[in-house]
């Protein structure tokens, strides 16, 4: 009895009341009444895949951020209300085709959000740091944060915003792997455990987290598989590029 207490406790919590991207601004979040009421997970189906759907239906607006190539950025979630589902994992990535495909700069394996005890929250410190290569070419992107829960149904959480990259290069480095997509398809993370991105890249930042770190289990594919019922644009925005090129930089913690 006391176990199955303990497990309703983790998994339920209102829909309002999950983690939400607070800064860089995400796409739709004022049209959807704020932080309290945007972040539910995509749905299972994955019809709201990428981005909830916003980056079609709120449409982009004008960039939210300007960001350098070859700088430090950071986003930050939000603290209120929050169900933390014993913290996760988190990769932050860009797309230059409207959605279609996504690179992670960036993977956070465990400790994502920091501090999370069941669903509560130890620490205001909720803001990541992560590297924009100099070889980022430049241009309008869709910034996307994913977050995959240590506790809770397994669901796949994502925000979108509008940023321009700018003073841009070339081309992302091969090195920089496609956004992992999980629980929308028939690849899983597994429960009471952090999710080990299979492909997280260059820069990684490891977690000081009470849960062991795992791969996923079931279909999993590389590149990852897009739900077919996926938001897809039909068509691919113009990007700005630059002469600017230079060596790999890596950033990131083990």
């Amino acid at each position: 009895m006391f176990l199955a207490i303990v497990t309703f406790c983790l998994l339920w919590t209102p829909l309002w009341a999950h983690l939400v991207m607070q800064d860089p601004k995400p796409l739709g979040i004022d049209h959807e009444g704020g932080p309290d009421f945007y972040n539910a997970p995509l749905k299972s189906d994955g019809s709201d895949y990428p981005c909830k759907g916003f980056h079609l239906t709120a449409g982009m607006g004008l960039p939210e951020k300007q960001w350098n190539a070859g700088s430090f950025q950071n986003f930050t979630v939000d603290m209120r209300a929050v169900a933390a589902h014993s913290g996760g994992s988190c990769q932050v990535s860009i797309s230059y085709d409207f959605g279609k495909t996504f690179k992670a700069l960036k993977s956070f394996i465990g400790d994502c959000p920091r501090g999370a005890a069941g669903n509560q929250l130890t620490t205001n410190n909720q803001t990541f740091e992560f590297w924009i290569p100099p070889e980022t070419p430049g241009g309008s992107v869709l910034f996307s944060w994913t977050w995959f829960t240590v506790t809770g149904f397994r669901e796949m959480y994502m925000n979108c915003a509008h940023i321009e990259i700018v003073d841009g290069g070339d081309g992302l480095p091969e090195e920089y792997p496609d956004m992992f997509i999980g629980e929308i398809n028939q690849c899983k993370s597994q429960e009471f455990l952090n999710l080990a991105f299979p492909h997280p890249g260059p820069q990684v930042e490891y977690g000081e987290s009470n849960w062991m770190n795992a791969g996923p289990v079931g279909q999993c594919f590389d590149p990852p598989q897009v739900p077919e019922k996926a938001m897809l644009p039909a068509y691919k925005p113009r990007r700005r590029r630059s002469r600017r090129s230079s060596k790999v930089v890596t950033e990131g913690g083990a």
